[in-house]
């Protein structure tokens, strides 16, 4: 019978790179995500600190602070901007990678998603052609036997 063709999609070797790509770029993503992640963490402590150190400088004001520790906490202050400004400059630049991973990311699955679409559809329609091609051969069947009684019955009259 006609049901034994087995469908064959043409484009699966394109299909499977693309999932190979979609991986990749989610492993590249994780990535990219935990470096983001640590960059903020370490904003977040510089942050955290500074405060510290400012708590501790008012309150020895209070208590009369020499200038050499005034110097010595200036320039830990000035040390601590840059810091951030650095830590926030990686941040801003990772942001960047990861907005780029993410639109690849995007469209590599907007490929794949069209691409087992189209696989399904080929599919269908392969199943479609099938069952056709199936009816058409009962239908062939059913003709031939019909056809074959009736010579059959003009043959005994």
């Amino acid at each position: 019978m006609a049901e034994s063709a087995k469908f064959h999609f043409k484009l699966e070797p394109l299909l499977n790179k693309e999932r190979i790509y979609e991986e990749e770029c989610v492993v590249r993503l994780r990535a990219v995500q935990e470096i983001f992640l640590n960059e903020k963490i370490e904003l977040e402590n510089i942050n955290k600190r500074k405060l510290a150190s400012q708590s501790e400088l008012a309150s020895k004001k209070r208590l009369k602070i020499t200038a050499t520790e005034l110097a010595t906490y200036e320039d830990y202050f000035v040390n601590l901007a840059v810091s951030m400004d650095v830590s926030k400059s990686r941040i801003q630049e990772i942001s960047i990678a990861l907005n780029t991973v993410q639109e690849e990311l995007i469209g590599i699955v907007k490929k794949r998603k069209g691409l087992e679409k189209l696989r399904d559809k080929w599919e269908e329609e392969h199943k479609e052609y099938l069952e056709h091609l199936s009816n058409k051969e009962m239908d062939d069947i059913g003709m031939i036997k019909f056809n074959n009684k009736l010579v059959d019955e003009n043959g005994q009259d």
